[in-house]
């Protein structure tokens, strides 16, 4: 399937912050209440070197590694762990504690939302003599435990502020606080104080004026907090913020007072991520064991096909899995959508409605309902029923091909995108089939059309964000609450085909020259790609896939489907498919990790699993007829 498209020079990319305070870089969630266990930051009390007076205390590396840091590390996570005797026994034996004066009252400041004494704690403008530990600290004898290393010249309160990391941004440090502060106060409908914070404390840091403008808009949410909440992407401070906050500020305080929060969970979840990004067949959302070296075998790996579909006679264009795994459609250059029962591979619907050109399959949700779209002289898409294949929608009113739909993530409303300029993209009622909102351009004196039209478009499962991409090379960026477009790209190269992460963060993009690139969803920048396909004018379609989205897979020119870790861009394998001829898409079965389907210009529709799924087919289906195993099972469906 052939596309047009023209190269426009690159603009200037528009991001967007969102309002939590940075990224948590995959942190463990914190306990939902203050009064955590939860410490961070460290002191080094002064030791005679000796346990009870029997034996000197170690001093040398502990293979390769820092004592001290390793001991540390050890008291938190004994702490995160719930075991606070041990910790405290750790603690005394070793000699180094978590936590000094100033550390454990700028925590206990911003888990209590005190935001004048966590600025004056952190940045120095006073510090308060008195206070403990809190959490680990829980009676008399704990608190003489903390203080008994005060005289170490490294449990200073540091009246100048906390020592903060190399690079830090004291400014955006100060802009988070604030902000916390002020999404507080509208909270509580305490409109007036909020707006002082805004103007007195927020504007004059003069940081980040698109979040300031953003902030500024949350007035209107001040009397309905669920309202701000969902518009600030903020759980409030009954939620988890205030301890996001604290991760994320302790991540600019120094480690050698502030240990970043859960530092072992990190380190651990490092190992764990390398040791997948090192397995080529890792096809699992089960966490590795950390007592051995984790591999996967390939025979796990699906990369043998269990099943040909031939009912189509033309080139299928497009194939996508209901989201239960149940069903898969398929779209065929004849205008034909086919409807295959997954459990024994039949055709269970036969849509006969488009003339010609099905391009485009969309699946609701709960796998009730799909969308198809044509590129054909009809110019159409409907909405169908699809356990009784009975159309329930029309979409006739375009001029040019319907080419591409989503579907919101709740699955009351869908998008249908089109090469007609004068509706490119458009958002409807399912129950009504009513338009409910519409995405436009102003025109533009030079431009052709006027307005933007419609290659692909791609909603995020989370409900963040919706990713559609233009025939002149454009990548727009729609935030999905409000519908405003938040950023925008320019490419050099045609644009085929756009899938987007389920958590709405990274976007995948086809183009053409055999460029596969990974991109963030915010920022527009690319990181990862991915190399061997070939695609040089028609449409191929790739997207995520396997067990936690871990690999991208994609069709290819060359006949071969493609597979490859998505985070390491490695190559897992170049299966021959659909030769001679194209593989135009394929489709992971989001229920299954060890199935996805491919197909191509041989009219066919090729079913990859692993070797244990097939053999409990061969099992299911019974001997099969014909020499080599190899045979006709039932209508025009084969096993190989």
């Amino acid at each position: 399937m052939r596309v047009e498209g023209s190269n426009i020079p690159p603009n200037d990319s528009q991001t967007n912050r969102p309002f939590s305070n940075g990224s948590s870089n995959g942190a463990i969630s914190p306990r939902k209440n203050g009064s955590s266990p939860t410490t961070n930051g460290s002191t080094h009390s002064n030791s005679n070197g000796y346990t009870n007076g029997t034996r000197e205390k170690p001093t040398e590396p502990f293979y390769g590694h820092d004592r001290e840091e390793v001991t540390r590390i050890l008291i938190q996570s004994l702490t995160d762990l719930g075991y606070d005797g041990a910790a405290r026994t750790l603690s005394n034996e070793s000699g180094y504690n978590l936590e000094n004066r100033a550390v454990a009252k700028f925590r206990r400041a911003v888990l209590d939302g005190d935001w004048s004494e966590a600025e004056r704690t952190l940045f120095g403008d006073h510090v308060d003599d008195t206070g403990g530990g809190v959490g680990l600290y829980s009676n008399e004898s704990d608190i003489t435990w903390l203080k008994s290393s005060r005289s170490s010249p490294r449990n200073s309160d540091f009246k100048g502020g906390l020592p903060l990391s190399e690079g830090a941004n004291t400014t955006e440090l100060r802009f988070w606080i604030r902000q916390q502060k002020y999404l507080e106060l509208l909270e509580i409908r305490d409109r007036q104080r909020a707006l002082q914070v805004l103007r007195q404390e927020l504007q004059p840091l003069q940081y980040d004026e698109t979040r300031l403008h953003a902030l500024s808009s949350l007035i209107m949410c001040c009397e309905d907090p669920d309202n701000l909440r969902q518009a600030a992407q903020w759980d409030g401070a009954q939620g988890e913020s205030r301890s996001q906050l604290l991760s994320e500020l302790s991540q600019s305080i120094s480690p050698s007072v502030m240990i970043p929060e859960h530092r072992l969970a990190h380190l651990l979840n490092q190992v764990r991520d390398n040791q997948i990004a090192n397995c080529l067949y890792h096809n699992s959302t089960a966490s590795p064991s950390l007592y051995v070296n984790h591999t996967c075998d390939r025979d796990d790996f699906p990369l043998e096909t269990l099943t040909e579909l031939r009912d189509h006679s033309d080139e299928v264009w497009y194939i996508d899995f209901s989201p239960d795994g149940s069903m898969l459609a398929t779209a065929c250059k004849d205008g034909s959508v086919f409807i295959y029962d997954t459990k024994n591979w039949s055709v269970s619907q036969r849509l006969l409605e488009h003339d010609e050109g099905a391009c485009y399959v969309a699946w609701s949700p709960d796998s009730q309902h799909v969308i198809t779209c044509s590129q054909g002289q009809d110019h159409s898409a409907y909405v169908w029923d699809a356990k009784t294949g009975h159309r329930i929608l029309d979409f006739t009113q375009y001029t040019y091909a319907v080419t591409t739909a989503a579907w919101s993530p709740d699955g009351t409303a869908f998008v249908i995108g089109s090469q007609d300029a004068e509706r490119p993209l458009n958002l409807y009622s399912l129950q009504s089939g009513q338009e409910i909102y519409a995405w436009a351009e102003a025109k533009h004196p030079g431009r052709p059309n006027n307005g933007f039209r419609i290659q692909d478009v791609a909603i995020a499962a989370d409900g963040s964000r919706m990713v559609a991409i233009t025939y002149d090379n454009r990548v727009f960026v729609y935030d999905w609450l409000t519908k405003q477009r938040i950023s925008e790209w320019s490419m050099d190269n045609t644009l085929t085909c756009v899938s987007i992460s389920s958590d709405g963060r990274e976007v995948l993009i086809n183009m053409n020259e055999g460029r596969l690139v990974l991109m963030d969803a915010v920022t527009g920048e690319p990181l990862m790609g991915y190399q061997g396909l070939r695609q040089t004018g028609y449409v191929i379609r790739s997207g995520f896939g396997g067990a936690g989205d871990g690999c991208i897979v994609s069709g290819s020119e060359d006949s071969h489907v493609y597979i490859w870790r998505r985070q390491s861009g490695i190559l897992v394998e170049a299966l021959e498919a659909h030769g001679p001829g194209y593989v135009n898409t394929v489709s992971w079965n989001r229920a299954d990790p060890a199935m996805f389907a491919s197909a191509g210009d041989d009219h066919r529709v090729r079913i990859w699993s692993n070797m244990t799924n097939i053999r409990a087919y061969s099992q299911q289906l019974g001997a099969v007829r014909g020499m080599n195993g190899i045979g006709p099972i039932g209508g025009n469906i084969y096993m190989q």
